[in-house]
């Protein structure tokens, strides 16, 4: 029987062959590292000198019995797992020896004379399992920076944390025994109903309040302690910061998205007279081509910009509703809106993936339009899978390394056709899905860009 971590075992029997004897057997046929002892007083004094994970012993001794030897232990070494083996089947003996809280109870005999040296090595090695998770949870509770306590149904506390100890200003120890209800008040009562709802529907429940002017996402989870006497942990996170950026984030989405409506409106109607009024003079009036086509390209420009502009400040704000969605039908869509004479795009996949559509949309226009900007117009596009997304190539003239750290800036672009805004926005869809997105050399050349951390639903060969 392996075990990642020695379990050390202290078998005390006042018949020294008995205890020689199961010392051996549990050390030569279930590696467990074990010594023997034949007096109590031997045995507290080897407690004190060396560290031990269980304790297997007899109960009937010359000098004092198991449950005496029990009690030494308890009050001198703590919780440590205590097997009783007994030459008696005296259910009035297990009953006081589950009362005082032995992990197990075995009859000698059963052990001797049926060979069941593994029975007992399983008993051991899961009760010292159980005692070892229990004192890393009892580790991780006490160093959490959570507000942590195990809470009866009728509120009182049984354990508490240093943490919840510290909202209170007091200490751990003079909470337990309190109600819930006295240390919190009104929070208190509102969180013990709930804990009461965990218990009665016997699942985990949540909730969020605020106490001293702090707010906390709480948790309640039931617990069963014992059969006459259930209770429920009760987790408390601190998300006062969490919850203020969150509010001021929306808050800066809100005035980007009003700012940048105002400006959008403000400028298009002087945009649309200006558009009109080259239409008016290119016919009416005798104008250098060369001339009406750079201002026609200027404005042409104004326009993209604010509809960036306006594309940018609205992502943070954008519902996100993700579907299974075919890469190839959104490919199709989003090059019909983008696509000029002479440049071709291909799919070479038929990945499904877990995407908002539009948006999902919205990023290869971007990504199109990128490289029509900068391949010209007969650029071909190729879309294709990888292992856990997808990329979108061109055979352009790529993107040379020392600014492909830059690309996502935005305002950063190398063509005089681009606003700088685009794979800006490309990069935030990305983000709100949760993906990454990166740029490399195409094997033609071009750019690649590689969109990974996608929840792919389906690939089928295109």
């Amino acid at each position: 029987m392996a075990n990642t971590i020695p379990i050390r075992t202290l078998v005390v029997d006042d018949s020294e062959f008995f205890a020689e004897m199961t010392a051996e057997t549990l050390r030569a046929d279930h590696e467990i590292d074990t010594v023997a002892e034949t007096s109590v007083e031997d045995a507290l004094a080897l407690l004190d000198d060396e560290p031990i994970d269980c304790i297997v012993s007899d109960y009937e001794m010359p000098d004092r019995d198991g449950l005496d030897f029990l009690e030494s232990v308890r009050e001198q070494f703590g919780d440590i797992p205590f097997i009783l083996l007994t030459g008696r089947g005296d259910e009035t003996i297990a009953s006081e020896a589950i009362a005082r809280g032995v992990a197990d109870y075995l009859l000698k005999l059963e052990v001797v004379e049926d060979q069941q040296y593994g029975r007992l090595a399983n008993r051991i090695s899961k009760v010292v399992s159980q005692q070892r998770a229990q004192r890393k949870h009892e580790l991780l509770v006490e160093n959490s920076p959570d507000a942590i306590a195990q809470v009866a149904a009728d509120g009182e506390l049984l354990t508490v944390n240093p943490a919840l100890a510290a909202i209170v200003d007091a200490d751990p120890a003079s909470l337990a025994g309190q109600r819930l209800q006295s240390v919190l008040g009104e929070v208190g009562r509102s969180r013990l109903e709930t804990g009461r709802q965990a218990l009665e529907n016997d699942a985990t429940e949540g909730s969020e309040d605020v106490y001293g002017e702090r707010r906390y996402h709480n948790l309640f989870v039931p617990v069963d302690v014992r059969e006459d006497r259930r209770s429920f942990q009760m987790i408390s996170r601190d998300v006062t910061e969490r919850v203020e950026h969150e509010r001021e984030v929306r808050h800066q989405s809100e005035r980007l998205e009003t700012f940048a409506s105002v400006v959008s409106h403000d400028l298009r109607n002087p945009l649309t007279v200006a558009l009109s009024s080259l239409e008016l003079i290119e016919r009416d009036c005798d104008v250098d081509p060369a001339i009406a086509d750079r201002v026609d390209r200027s404005l042409t420009k104004m326009e993209h910009i604010i509809d960036d502009v306006l594309a940018l400040a609205r992502q943070g704000r954008a519902d996100h509703d993700p579907e299974p969605v075919s890469l190839s039908t959104v490919t199709d869509r989003a090059w019909e809106n983008v696509a000029s004479d002479g440049a071709t795009v291909s799919v070479d996949t038929g990945l499904t993936l877990a995407a908002d559509p539009g948006r999902l949309q919205e990023l290869l226009e971007h990504l199109f339009e990128n490289a029509s900007n900068h391949g010209g117009s007969t650029v071909a596009v190729e879309v294709g899978a990888l292992e856990d997304g997808f990329y979108v190539a061109d055979d352009g003239e790529g993107i040379p390394a020392d600014d492909r750290e830059h690309v996502f800036d935005l305002g950063f672009s190398t063509s005089q056709k681009g606003t700088g805004m685009g794979l800006s926005i490309v990069e935030q869809i990305a983000a709100s899905h949760d993906w990454s997105i990166g740029v490399t050399a195409a094997d033609s050349g071009g750019a690649r860009f590689e969109i990974t951390g996608v929840d792919v639903r389906e690939t089928d060969s295109a």
